[in-house]
């Protein structure tokens, strides 16, 4: 193998493959980046066996070869060198990749690429576009509850549906629970579910904003879910098992529905929030709605309490308790103008959506976006 490259182009590419190395894993090769030199360049590829991606770097190829060379050393050397062409070269007589820059030369050991995993190809056939900006909202705004839990798989995933012209984007972690959907660019065969990770979908969705693309390509199998992003290929396994029958939990109508200016709630919660952090158990965040106004309060034993009126369509007299985290992640999702909550009594779920045009979200329509959130009891109600 040998061939030469941009150094700040190559360092990106690889910086960006390196995040599907292994951290963890006790097989030397999986904490390694596989490199590949083609006609084209040099194809970068990295795997931990649960996520994969693939990429290229333009070069001028003088010999093909394959080689496995350690990650974080080969990013270390790579990101600091002040040259702007580097040189690669490996000899399968000697177990070392040799890198040049200018008057540095450095020799780093390197694994047999043919022990490297079979890394999963896109399939053109059955698969769709679906435009980026949209993407990355849907993840954005329903990563907020996914359950870290690792001891329920299911709960760490994104359940996606794709049907027709439309995705959608289901996460819970028992506590609370969003539903996103969104337009594909494109018709989507039949119908299809699948749960992927969360975090694999956050990594596409970081992939997509780091590019200049303005879709991704999706192509869907039995256990894999492919990400295609101009040259970067991104993989991920699909988790199994069933996702909670998350149509039961929404209540299929509310006696209350009620909306708030989002800017002012959102700083209010933050501000009374203070009163709140880093206790536990959580202390509740509490609102206490009054005929056109509603009381956001946070009362704690420990530091003091905090107390905010801001302007509500309330016609009535009601109080409800929150997670203050979970309550804040669900209003900073909405982007109306106003926040519409939907609640019925004081201890059942309430819902979180968007305004339309700023009213109290009456206009009947279904909205693309909820945010279904548990409440919690208030001690000084109690």
């Amino acid at each position: 193998m040998r061939a030469v490259c941009n150094t700040d182009l190559f360092s990106r590419k690889l910086a960006l493959v390196s995040r599907g190395v292994s951290a963890r894993s006790t097989v030397q090769l999986l904490g390694g980046v596989l490199l590949e030199t083609r006609e084209d360049g040099v194809r970068l590829s990295a795997t931990d066996m649960e996520v994969s991606i693939q990429t290229s770097s333009p070069a001028e190829v003088e010999e093909e070869g394959r080689v496995v060379v350690p990650a974080r050393i080969f990013n270390d050397v790579v990101r600091s060198q002040p040259g702007e062409e580097l040189r690669l070269e490996h000899d399968h007589s000697g177990g070392y990749v040799k890198l040049t820059t200018g008057r540095n030369e450095y020799q780093i050991r390197t694994y047999a690429a043919e022990d490297f995993p079979q890394l999963p190809r896109f399939d053109e056939e059955g698969s769709f576009t679906m435009p980026g900006e949209v993407l990355v909202e849907t993840v954005e705004k329903v990563s907020r509850s996914y359950s870290r839990d690792e001891t329920r798989p299911v709960l760490t995933g994104i359940l996606i549906s794709f049907e027709e012209s439309r995705v959608k984007m289901v996460t819970t972690d028992s506590y609370r629970l969003s539903i996103k959907e969104t337009d594909l660019a494109s018709t989507f065969d039949g119908s299809r579910k699948a749960i992927i990770p969360a975090r694999a979908m956050q990594e596409v969705a970081r992939i997509f904003s780091g590019s200049d693309e303005d879709h991704v390509e999706v192509s869907l199998s039995e256990n894999q879910a492919l990400f295609r992003i101009g040259d970067v290929l991104f993989g991920t396994r699909l988790i199994e098992g069933n996702f909670p029958e998350y149509q039961r939990l929404l209540p299929t109508s509310f006696e209350r529905q009620i909306s708030v200016p989002r800017e002012e709630l959102i700083g209010t919660l933050r501000r009374v929030n203070l009163f709140a952090q880093r206790q536990t158990p959580p202390v509740p965040v509490s609102l206490s709605f009054s005929e056109g106004a509603v009381e956001v309060i946070v009362r704690s034993q420990e530091i003091g309490e905090a107390h905010e009126k801001l302007e509500a369509s309330s016609e009535d007299d009601f109080h409800i308790s929150f997670n203050p985290g979970y309550l804040l992640d669900g209003v900073s999702a909405v982007d109306t103008e106003k926040v519409v909550f939907k609640f019925n009594e004081a201890l059942k779920p309430g819902l979180i959506v968007p305004g339309e045009n700023g009213d109290d979200g009456g206009s009947g329509e279904e909205p693309d976006f909820l945010y279904l959130i548990m409440p919690m009891r208030d001690p000084a109600r109690s």
